[in-house]
């Protein structure tokens, strides 16, 4: 079967998102102590731009993040010009400056959520993907 580059790109985000589920379930076992939701402990998340294979990219591609509590999200901007930094579904869209690291403080977010990063500066750059998942009671 052929495909073109942009269905194999689908393809492979529908079986990540379809893999969230999977995680979320195994969170519910008797395992791990019939607990719901999940834990979180990095105070702030790394994320690059940069160009790899004549494409701008962010990295990592999908960001994890538990409701609940604000999320500091460190982006570094590793190419000689500006980019964007969106979040439609939340109203965020920052200027990334060239060279420069750019905080961005996210608000406590509901969990089950999976949400579309992109730079809103050049639209046929590559998306990113921010899951939300449910954080544990008492966390």
């Amino acid at each position: 079967m052929r495909t073109t580059n942009g269905s194999r790109t689908r393809a492979r985000s529908a079986l990540a998102l379809a893999a969230l589920p999977a995680a979320a379930v195994g969170c519910h076992g008797p395992m791990n102590g019939g607990h719901h939701g999940f834990t979180s402990d990095p105070g702030t998340v790394q994320v690059l731009t940069t160009d790899t294979g004549g494409k701008n990219v962010f990295i990592p591609s999908t960001i994890v993040v538990t409701s609940g509590h604000p999320v500091k999200l460190s982006i570094f901007n590793t190419t000689d010009v500006p980019h964007g930094f969106a979040i439609p579904a939340l109203n965020v869209a920052e200027v990334l400056p060239a060279k420069a690291e750019h905080e961005i403080e996210l608000p406590a977010l509901e969990g089950h959520q999976v949400l579309q990063i992109k730079c809103h500066l050049h639209e046929k750059h590559r998306t990113a993907t921010l899951v939300v998942l449910p954080a544990r009671e008492g966390h």
